[in-house]
């Protein structure tokens, strides 16, 4: 998956799933959790729906939380996971 696959589903999900005014432009650098976009809860079922999508794991333990602040960060925090999976045993 690619960095612009995976902000587009971020960014659909937003706006399909969380009220945000018309006139809320949501971009790679817009904020989740300080513009209130997203609470804790909305955040974390943007995380499982991503994961549950992709396949890929994102671990929040050991991010710093400016990391995964912003859509494009949250996305480079997943696809950081993509990387480091172990290839399939043949």
């Amino acid at each position: 998956m690619t960095q612009e696959q995976l902000q587009r589903l971020l960014i659909d999900w937003i706006k399909a799933n969380k009220r945000t005014s018309n006139h809320v432009e949501i971009s790679a650098d817009t904020e989740l959790l300080g513009s209130g976009i997203l609470d804790s809860f909305g955040f974390l079922d943007l995380i499982v729906h991503v994961e549950s999508k992709t396949g890929l794991q994102i671990d929040l333990a050991d991010a710093d939380p400016g990391e995964f602040a912003v859509v494009r960060g949250l996305c480079n925090l997943a696809l950081k996971s993509q990387a480091v999976q172990p290839c399939p045993q043949a």
